[in-house]
């Protein structure tokens, strides 16, 4: 069960009367940025504020990004170049930088640590020369197969459980990392596995961040990582990145990449799981609760996807990114018509055939201000998807 929206504000770190949706200022970009704080859009002005300069001059970094409590992290990937620039000009807006860069590949033998190629040591020098240098924590995804899967979860051998972590740690040590960020298929049953890497890092004072998948249905409940999995985990993971997007996929359905009210349920479940509150009987048992909360809070990362979907008949999903999203409106031969849905907080495209949900300033600056209102971070994929002036809202 869910708290009302109100009881979670109080339950959070800070807590903020609601703040204007558009209070940064903005750096080299068109002046009909603020027109895109808005329910009805014009593809011209997306168009122009598109053209406009992406870039703050190193002079205004300073005053341009400003420090923020937020945890903000941003996954960036070698198959999307931009991503890397924008990291580059923006990194002082951001706390930690993820690459996607290894794939740790876990058969009987020993652990086989892939994806070394992609490291841009020149790249991560430029980071730790920003003006506040970001973490780095690459992403690392463990593969097995089922057996191995199996092998570890129900007889699980502390040498070779020491050898995934081992190996995780020395790509840390090598190239100087802040810490990684950790995939594996379903992590809420993998706590062993997750707690001996943990401890690993922070052996050496490092950090680890672990990608949580939502739940997107009542009927995965006890099948997906919960409220309970994190008070299991909190010593030993620093962050949670949960990936609270791709519903309408998994849901089978057209509709919104990452609805609002879907958002706030996962998230609000990961803060408080089923302690309600209702049968506290004094204020010292509340405050405690609420610390918990807090504390939680600070842990967890709502994921924010800089990409959308086209829903197309008979036809999969297509994923869009702003290049073949501005390539769309450029290419238009007549008016498109960019709706407000009042009940996601996301905008969606209506064209022949098919629609088109993808993200906007306004559908970001919601997701921006409820991260704000519930104490959490943000964990953004991936810079380089999203528009340019998406980073002037951070």
């Amino acid at each position: 069960m869910i708290l009302p929206f109100t009881f979670l504000i109080l339950c959070v770190s800070h807590i903020n009367a609601l703040k204007p949706l558009f209070d940064h200022p903005t750096c080299d970009l068109s002046s009909t940025l603020r027109s895109l704080n808005a329910q009805k859009l014009d593809p011209a002005n997306i168009l122009q504020a598109a053209a406009a300069p992406g870039i703050c001059p190193l002079s205004e970094l300073p005053r341009y990004s400003k420090p923020s409590e937020l945890i903000k992290l941003a996954y960036i990937t070698p198959w999307n170049g931009h991503g890397y620039d924008l990291a580059k000009w923006f990194a002082s807006k951001l706390t930690h930088i993820s690459p996607v860069w290894y794939q740790l590949v876990i058969s009987d033998a020993k652990p086989d640590l892939r994806g070394g190629h992609d490291v841009d040591e020149e790249w991560l020098e430029t980071l730790r020369n920003a003006h506040r240098p970001p973490k780095i924590v690459p992403r690392v995804q463990l593969q097995f197969s089922q057996k191995v899967a199996e092998a570890i979860l129900y007889y699980p051998q502390r040498g070779q459980v020491q050898q995934i972590a081992d190996a995780i740690v020395d790509e840390v040590l090598k190239y100087g990392y802040d810490g990684v960020t950790v995939e594996l298929p379903a992590p809420h049953v993998f706590a062993d596995l997750i707690r001996i890497i943990g401890e690993a890092l922070h052996d050496i004072d490092k950090e680890l961040v672990l990608v949580v998948p939502p739940q997107h249905t009542a009927e995965q409940a006890g099948m997906v990582f919960a409220s309970e999995h994190i008070a299991e985990l909190e010593d030993t993971v620093d962050y949670f990145s949960v990936m609270t997007y791709d519903h309408a996929g998994a849901m089978g359905t057209e509709g919104p990449n990452s609805p609002l009210k879907w958002v706030e349920q996962v998230v609000g479940d990961l803060i408080q799981g089923d302690d309600n509150g209702d049968d506290l009987e004094d204020d010292e048992e509340l405050t405690e609760v609420m610390s918990e909360h807090k504390m939680r809070a600070s842990k967890v990362l709502l994921g924010i996807p800089f990409y959308g979907y086209r829903f197309s008949r008979n036809q999969a999903p297509e994923a869009y990114t702003a290049s073949n999203y501005v390539d769309l409106l450029k290419e238009a031969t007549s008016p498109i018509d960019i709706s407000w849905d009042e009940s996601s907080k996301e905008h969606r495209l209506a064209l022949t055939g098919s629609s088109l949900w993808y993200p906007t300033l306004l559908s970001l600056l919601y997701r921006l201000q409820l991260a704000e209102e519930l104490g959490v971070g943000i964990a953004i994929w991936e810079l380089g998807q999203g528009m340019d002036h998406f980073i002037d809202a951070l």
